[in-house]
């Protein structure tokens, strides 16, 4: 098995040059499909493999590998059926983006944490269509993801306050919606998103916030019931830290679905992803 893109595009996963679920996934899918037609054919599973260890908690990555080839013909250019697959999850995106935008309206204030590019695309949306808001988000220390979400936003004209994670009070009270991602959603009834997400849910809730989370439902884990916590380097929180203080640094929370007050999917506004969204395995 010669697999260049996999091997390459499985280090710019765990190195984070490549990061967050979406990207991650489609990332994966071309590498895998160019090996595939880089006379690699019969080690598409294996290739898959590759990629999926790069990441073992991202299950959009497995499931949308999965469906990849399992649906694909047996002749042709596996590119070309990568490519097919590509645009039904951007179509799927466009549904996302329409759903939530309708959550939106005029004169609102929007908290989010992290980047998502589902969340992004449902602001893009609303902003698209003419509905004047602000975004509050978090830096999300230590890879400050919150920046890119920032930045996107402004890029296209949507008023954004940026701020430090601990500060996050000062958004939420106050704020009209929650809006975030997913990283995972496990049948356990727990989902797994950027650290963080946990307590901003909580305070919340606290203040009757609505917290809507912008997922597609190929982030449902249908392989196992649950999934650990990633741990990171704790040199990313503190390099230099002194001998005799121990560093953790989880980079995700997992949050009991009772705090979401619906799913922005593909398929619509799911108050129970798990009931209404769960199909049979795809492996």
């Amino acid at each position: 098995m010669s697999g260049r893109l996999a091997e390459e595009t499985a280090r710019r996963i765990r190195s984070l040059e490549i990061q967050g679920a979406n990207a991650i996934a489609k990332a994966a899918l071309m590498a895998l499909a160019g090996d595939m037609d880089d006379g690699n054919l019969a080690d598409g599973p294996a290739l898959a493999a590759v990629l999926c260890a790069a990441r073992p908690n991202e299950p959009m990555l497995r499931n949308l590998l999965s469906r990849f080839l399992s649906a694909r013909p047996s002749s042709g250019r596996a590119a070309e059926a990568a490519e097919a697959l590509l645009a039904e999850i951007a179509r799927d995106e466009q549904r996302i983006a329409a759903t939530g935008a309708e959550l939106i309206q005029d004169k609102m204030t929007v908290f989010t944490h992290c980047h998502s590019s589902s969340t992004v695309g449902v602001l893009l949306e609303a902003h698209r269509l003419g509905k004047r808001f602000r975004v509050l988000n978090t830096e999300t220390r230590p890879r400050y993801q919150g920046r890119i979400t920032a930045r996107e936003l402004a890029a296209n004209g949507v008023e954004v306050i940026h701020m430090v994670d601990s500060a996050a009070k000062y958004a939420i009270d106050g704020a009209d919606l929650f809006i975030f991602g997913a990283d995972a959603i496990l049948p356990s009834g727990y989902l797994i998103n950027k650290v963080g997400t946990g307590i901003f849910c909580l305070v919340a809730a606290r203040y009757d916030v609505p917290a809507y989370c912008a997922t597609h439902t190929l982030k449902i884990v249908r392989d196992h019931a649950d999934e650990k916590v990633e741990e990171r380097d704790p040199a990313e929180v503190w390099p230099d830290a002194p001998a005799g203080v121990l560093v953790r640094n989880p980079a995700f929370d997992k949050v009991h679905l009772k705090y979401v007050t619906a799913f922005i999917t593909e398929r619509g506004l799911l108050k129970d992803i798990l009931s209404s969204a769960l199909e049979p395995a795809l492996t």
